[in-house]
């Protein structure tokens, strides 16, 4: 059985958009992972977060571009937020009222919890705020 890892907003611009400043090692912590044989997880409202931002940053092309490599990716499953997994993030979402956390991210904790993740790609320090490993690890 493979490990599965969850994938953050953080680590999918950076991955695609070569001008992000976490490009190269969003490719390389990629790479070791794939090596590994860890599958990547991650939600429709993380999809929705780098398409965007992508346009944002790029250019509609870019994010066409990144949004079909994402949909037809044989190595990151995209789980859909249900009306469950939203409600479960809802009580994550109040349960943290003392962080400064998206919606976004707890639909990612809620994911992570109903599927027993524990390590996210990422390079938001949001995940460990609620005790998630993150890789790559963090540098300062």
């Amino acid at each position: 059985m493979q490990t599965l890892v969850f994938v953050d907003t953080s680590a999918l611009v950076a991955k695609f958009l070569e001008g992000d400043e976490y490009h190269v090692r969003a490719v390389q912590e990629m790479r070791r992972l794939l090596r590994e044989g860890r599958q990547f997880v991650s939600t429709d409202y993380i999809f929705d977060e780098v398409v965007t931002r992508v346009r944002g940053r790029a250019d509609h092309e870019s994010a066409l571009k990144v949004g079909e490599s994402i949909l037809s990716s044989d190595v990151l499953d995209l789980v859909e937020i249900d009306a469950g997994l939203r409600k479960e993030a809802w009580k994550l979402f109040r349960k943290y009222r003392d962080q400064k956390l998206s919606f976004t991210d707890c639909t990612s904790f809620a994911v992570m919890g109903k599927y027993g993740i524990r390590q996210a790609f990422t390079f938001d320090a949001d995940f460990t705020k609620v005790g998630y490993e993150v890789v790559p690890q963090r540098r300062e």
